[in-house]
Order: C-alpha cells, then structure tokens, then sequence
C-alpha cells in the first residue's frame, strides 16, 4: 500500500470517528430534547385537564368531562386521554383511545403517589409516551387517575431526518477530508518519493546522470536534496576509480614490461655460460676443418658436431624468446606440466652449477585456461627467487595438478624461508630482500598481478614436510579451473 493511500485512510479514519462521534452526540442530545419538549406539551395538557376535571368529579358532572374529551379528540386526535375513578374503572375516554394494560399500569401508579407519572414505552427507543396524574375530588382518600397517551411517531420522523442529515454530513466530511488529504499526500509525498524511487532504480542500472528535480522545502525535499548529492559523488568516485584503475593498469603494464627486460638481462647472463661453451667448440672445430679440410672423414665429423652445436644454440635462443616476447595476453586451454618443464629447463645450467636439483611432480590434471606466456612467466619468476633462496646441495619442488575446481602449482626451496616481518611486504612492487645481490622487487609483484588477472591467488607459506614445519617457503598459486566444456566455450567465446 502506497503512502499516500495509507495517510488518507488514517486521516479518514480518525475524521469518521471524530465527526462521526460527534455526530452521535448530537443526535443523542436531539432525541433527549425531543423527549423533554415532548413531555412537557403533554404534562402540560395533563395539568390542565387535572385542574378541570377535579372540579367536575367534585361536582359530579361526568358530562363535562365528557364534552372536554370530545373537545381535545377533535382537536388532536393523536393523543388518547383516559380517566379512571378510585377502584381503576375507566369513566370517561377520548375518541378513539383503547384501555391498554400500559394505561391501567400508569393510572394505578398515578392514584398511589402525589408527582406526576411519566413513561417512554419502549425505554430504548420510544414510541408512546404516557402521563398519568392524580386527580383530588370530595374523597382525598380514594383518589381517581387522568391518563394522557401520546404517539412519538412525529418525534422519530424528527430524530430520522436528523440522523440522515448527520449521517450525510459525516460522510461528505469524510469523503472532502479524504480527497484532499490524498491529493496533498501524493502531490508532496508520493509523487517526489516516486521520482525518488524512480532515480534510485536508475542508480541501481548504473545511470548517474540524475537531473535536478523541483523540491519542497520539507524533509521530503531534504532526503531529494541529500540523494541528489549522493549521486553526484558517487558519480565523481566513479570517475576517480576509472581513473585510478587505468593508471594501475599501465602501471602493471610498466612493471611487467620492467620485468621481462630485467628477466632477460638475468636470462642473458645465464645463457652466456652455455652458449658460450657451444660457441667455443665451433670455433675450434672450425679451425680445424680449416686445417685437415682435405680429409673428407674429418671433414664429415666435424659439420655434424658444428650442427649439433649450433641447433642447441638455436633451442636455447628460442626457449629464452618464447619467455621474454611481449604480446597482448591471449586465454587459451593448455597443458600448463610442459610449460612448467620448459621454464625448469631454463634454470637448468644456473641450478647445476649451485649444485641445485630441480624436480618436477604432476599430482593430477593440469588442463587449464590461461595465456601461455604470462603462465611461464609466473612459472620463471617463482623458480628464480627459489633458485637464490636454495643453499648448495638442496632440491627445488614443483609439483603442479588439480584440487577441485582450481590448478594449485607449488615452489618448494630449503632456504631460509620468508620472516613475519617481511611477509605482509613481499608483493609489494620495488620491495626486495636481495638489494645487495641486484634484486628488482619486481618479481613477485608482477606474479600477483598476473594471477589476479587470471582470478587467482598466490601467498607465500611456511613449508612442510609430513604434517611438520620444515625449513624453507612454499609459494602456492591457484587458478580457477572450471569443467573443460566451460573452458571451451570461453576459448570459442574469445
């Protein structure tokens, strides 16, 4: 139910039982003076026949109290008049008037008490009045009753009338209180709450451009007045966010961008060493074959170990290019356990010279929806900082499968492990811990942002063997792995 429909039905309500009440009480005090002009017209005529007819039964003259009888029927036909002598014989009655066991009642009451006797016969709502008085003639002690009954049928026509027009009178109130208090309350309450409604609904579908409406100067207007400026910085907020997320964006653009390069200088240096050992052997067989280029047997041995060499140069350029190119990221499903082996192949040289064994364990399915290139990326990051962390002698477990709905990967070091102080910091952009060793800061903030692009997570956490803690860290990423059929209708949809 609407407002203003609620406030008029109140307003109504409470105008019905005021009016209406008050409306009731006039009629009440209507009927009683009704009743008194009444009784005093006829208690009035009863004193007057009392006085004349105790001077005929004291003169003994019935025929004039007959005459008077016939005299007042004629005049008011209405009103039955009855005289009863001392043992309650009527002897004298007007024209028409019927002995009744009403009027029998009233005239004994009359002779046995001095004041007059009145009754509204019934008592709720009347339809006969009756009057009997005493009437004194020679013999005080034995006195006759005069009894006067009269139709109210005039009087309930009157209440009748009177009620009606009340009952109209109430009802136009009503119906004029509640026009215009609905009239009112939609044009100052309902109609701006609707436009308020109205905007709220448009908010909610994400149009903020609200137009200024007229207000009235009252809380309504207020609540209008106070939306409308919630709006509009809400409005600005939007605008400051857009703003805040693009300039987060490029920034993650600038330090991944800032990451590769600083991944292929580290990529460089590691690949230095093995390319240049290839390099070596080139050169010295191709002195050779300078020197003995007469000798086809030689001749043949040394091009094959001159191809050998070089196609490993070539695998090692095209491992490091596929990790470091940069290109829009591109959502495919693959088989994240070969990317994973790729980028351990990377470190490979760098882990055997530190005396570093690198093992990788699939643990279940490892289908997922990802790019390739930013995967390994994430892959190398986490291998990296688990390289420098990894004492001489000890191993480094990537282990990679499915739990659930999501595809867990995990970096396991003997190292250190990561201090309480440092943890709420480590994907902070710029923070390291390896200054002093060339360290960026960049690593881990760009795994996150990867991840995250992915609705992903990734955290640091202390490792364990066996249910137990054990020296170390364990960096955990899990990325959403929904059913390969949704998988392929994201891959069809993109």
């Amino acid at each position: 139910m609407r407002l203003a429909t609620k406030l008029t039905s109140a307003i109504a309500v409470s105008a019905l039982l005021l009016v209406g009440g008050g409306g009731a009480l006039q009629l009440r005090v209507e009927e009683r003076d009704l009743r008194a002009v009444a009784q005093s017209e006829t208690l009035l005529l009863g004193r007057s026949l009392q006085v004349a007819f105790e001077n005929a039964l004291r003169d003994r003259q019935l025929e004039d109290v007959n005459e008077t009888l016939g005299a007042l029927s004629r005049v008011d036909p209405s009103i039955a008049i009855m005289v009863f002598d001392e043992q309650g014989r009527m002897v004298g009655a007007s024209s028409g008037a019927r002995v009744t066991e009403g009027m029998r009642r009233i005239g004994a009451r009359a002779r046995s008490g001095i004041e007059p006797v009145v009754e509204f016969e019934p008592s709720g709502t009347p339809k006969t009045l009756r009057v009997g008085l005493r009437l004194r003639d020679e013999t005080p002690e034995s006195p006759s009753a005069i009894v006067l009954e009269k139709p109210l049928a005039e009087l309930q026509r009157d209440l009748e009338n009177t009620q009606r027009q009340i009952g109209g009178t109430v009802l136009l109130f009503v119906l004029l209180v509640a026009s215009v208090t609905w009239a009112i309350s939609w044009r100052y309450v309902g109609m701006p709450l609707g436009q308020l409604i109205a905007g709220m609904r448009r908010v909610q579908q994400g149009d903020l451009g609200i137009p200024l409406a007229a207000r009235s100067d009252d809380e309504v207007g207020e609540t209008q007045l106070e939306f409308e400026r919630l709006v509009r910085e809400l409005d600005e907020a939007k605008a400051r966010a857009a703003q805040e997320q693009d300039a987060r964006r490029r920034v993650e653009r600038g330090l991944e961008h800032a990451d590769k390069l600083i991944t292929l200088g580290q990529l460089s240096a590691i690949m230095a060493h093995e390319i240049g050992s290839p390099l070596q052997v080139l050169e010295g067989r191709a002195r050779a074959l300078l020197k003995h280029a007469e000798d086809a047997t030689a001749t043949r041995r040394t091009v094959e170990m001159l191809l050998e060499q070089t196609t490993r140069i070539t695998g090692i350029v095209e491992q490091m290019l596929a990790i470091t190119r940069r290109r829009p990221a591109q959502r495919a499903r693959v088989d994240a356990e070969p990317l994973l082996r790729r980028v351990a192949s990377l470190v490979e040289i760098e882990a055997r010279r530190r005396a570093v064994a690198v093992e990788v364990l699939r643990t279940g399915e490892t289908s997922v929806l990802v790019d390739p290139d930013q995967l390994q990326q994430v892959i190398l990051n986490l291998l990296r900082n688990a390289l420098d962390a990894a004492p001489n002698g000890s191993t480094i477990r990537l282990s990679i499968g499915r739990q659930g709905e999501w595809l867990e990967l995990l970096v396991e070091d003997e190292g250190p492990g990561v201090s309480e102080a440092t943890r709420p910091h480590i994907f902070e952009p710029f923070f390291t811990t390896k200054s002093d060793r060339g360290g960026s800061g960049l690593g881990l903030s760009v795994v996150k942002s990867i991840v995250q692009q992915h609705e992903g997570g990734v955290e640091l956490l202390a490792r364990q063997v066996n249910g137990r803690p054990a020296p170390g860290c364990c960096a955990r990423v899990c990325l959403p792995c929904p059913p390969r059929e949704v998988q392929d209708r994201k891959v069809t949809a993109k």
